[in-house]
């Protein structure tokens, strides 16, 4: 019992000392009318960064707050150390109704991405966001055109994201870090959510394509008209590099000395 009291002690602490540096600090405070929310943060094929990053650059948003902390590391160059910093950045575009977040990474434990995400539901109850977009990836074999699947959290969204043409999900599942716990926690306060997933085919290469299908049927929901062409260049420059690391690897794997065959003997 004493150790089970012990345990929460330091749960709470942790919490607090959490909760202390996870501060978000205000540079303007833009009139929006009950505005859309998207959210980002690095995960498998960037897809969500790409997705985030290419939006707001496209929509010229401006950047109204940001939330700093460090990471437990401590970068040098030269001899010369410093804390590495961890910016999530919101930005707004007026017109549009949006606000646009996008994160450098994501919390290491989970204590930190609850507090996070609460603060980054302070900041849609603030401002009486309808809804809370985040951008994950869906990893699967899929060679074709990406497809993009979708995760609500309420019952009644379903039928809207198949209005949308975006696939459900029929079988359990699970979207790890801020880019799933995200909408949960939007549920937590009344505030609807979407999860969208790009298919993927590789987790470590950017995925251009997959991040083009998801701003689709973004643009859609947020009614944006969004020239998406220059993700295809994208693509197609990263799919040049790695056909020719390919190429490269092959004729290194054709003048390697070839193992002497050896006769195998039957009696």
């Amino acid at each position: 019992m004493i150790k089970c009291q012990e345990s929460k002690g330091l749960m709470k602490l942790l919490v607090l000392l959490i909760s202390n540096y996870l501060e978000i600090t205000y540079l303007s405070e833009p009139d929006l009318n009950r505005p859309n929310m998207i959210v980002a943060w690095p995960g498998m094929g960037l897809i969500a960064k790409i997705s985030a990053d290419y939006l707001k650059r496209r929509l010229n948003a401006k950047l109204f707050a940001e939330i700093i902390y460090y990471h437990n590391i401590l970068v040098y160059n030269n001899s010369v150390g410093e804390l590495a910093p961890i910016r999530h950045r919101f930005y707004y575009v007026k017109e549009k109704d949006l606000i646009i977040l996008v994160g450098d990474a994501q919390p290491s434990i989970p204590e930190e991405t609850f507090r996070l995400a609460e603060i980054i539901i302070g900041v849609a109850e603030k401002f009486n966001a309808t809804r809370v977009y985040s951008i994950a990836a869906f990893p699967g074999e899929n060679d074709g055109e990406p497809k993009v699947y979708g995760i609500c959290n309420q019952e009644r969204l379903k039928p809207i994201l198949l209005d949308y043409g975006i696939d459900s999900i029929n079988e359990e599942g699970a979207v790890n870090g801020l880019n799933g716990i995200i909408i949960g926690v939007a549920k937590k306060h009344g505030i609807e959510g979407i999860c969208l997933m790009g298919d993927i085919k590789y987790a470590n290469v950017p995925q251009h394509l997959a991040a083009k299908a998801i701003l689709i049927k973004l643009a859609s929901f947020i009614n944006v008209d969004l020239d998406t062409s220059l993700l295809d260049k994208r693509a197609k420059r990263i799919d040049a590099s790695i056909k020719k690391r390919l190429a490269i690897y092959e004729e290194e794997l054709d003048v390697l000395p070839k193992k002497e065959k050896k006769l195998d003997y039957i009696s």
